[in-house]
């Protein structure tokens, strides 16, 4: 397919960067470490909710999730279900945290309570977990990019989506972060119903033929 006529290439790059100005516009009002970190702590509820599902369902775990529910089926899905428990006992933990609510960071927090090297490993140990997710994060935009565009060297597309990445993220701070997160989680939401849909129709079965042909299907029995 000609650039010029690639549409699957044209969603991706507008989608990065309208992710860019949206980044950039709401760090304009970012003015101290605190607006960096927490943001004063001025979001609604409905864009903390936003940001936490966006985190929690990134493109890295949708290509992760779809290749092992294929590879391993039901076992899978029941272990994903289940990895929903740890939120349950943070949300327990939460209700005596009102004593850390002026810190800005989880090794704040910890440091408080088990002092400095504890605050250091804490650190250290998100810092790890953050470059792992974010490595999941531009892996996945890249491998979208280059399924549109093959004349383009997959490094070089993996810097471009880095460079976008750090840049709104380093100098928005956690505004930035935020409602960019709302944007992907509005896209998320129109595109993966949209995309289930045409995988459904290419499938050519109706409803009642693709639950028999799944219960028929080893991976997908619990017995």
């Amino acid at each position: 397919m000609a650039p010029f006529l690639n549409i699957p290439l044209y969603m991706v790059v507008s989608f990065l960067l309208l992710t860019l100005v949206v980044g950039i516009y709401f760090s304009r009002k970012t003015t101290s470490f605190r607006q960096y970190a927490v943001g004063d702590k001025r979001f609604a509820t409905a864009t903390l909710v936003a940001t936490v599902l966006a985190t929690a369902y990134g493109g890295g775990g949708l290509i992760r999730n779809v290749q092992q529910v294929h590879n391993l089926g039901i076992y899978w899905i029941v272990l994903d279900l289940l990895a929903g428990f740890d939120l349950y006992l943070v949300s327990r933990l939460a209700l005596y945290m009102e004593r850390f609510m002026g810190h800005l960071s989880m090794p704040e927090t910890i440091g408080s309570v088990y002092g400095k090297y504890a605050r250091i490993i804490t650190a250290l140990s998100g810092i790890c977990d953050a470059v792992a997710i974010i490595a999941g994060q531009i892996s996945v935009m890249s491998l979208s990019i280059s399924m549109c565009l093959d004349s383009i060297h997959p490094k070089a597309i993996t810097v471009g989506v880095t460079v976008i990445l750090i840049f709104y993220s380093s100098f928005g701070g956690i505004r930035a972060v935020a409602f960019t997160d709302v944007l992907q989680f509005v896209t998320f939401t129109v595109i993966i119903p949209v995309l289930a849909w045409f995988m459904f129709k290419n499938t050519g079965k109706s409803v009642t033929e693709i639950v028999p042909f799944l219960q028929s299907q080893e991976k997908f029995s619990i017995e």
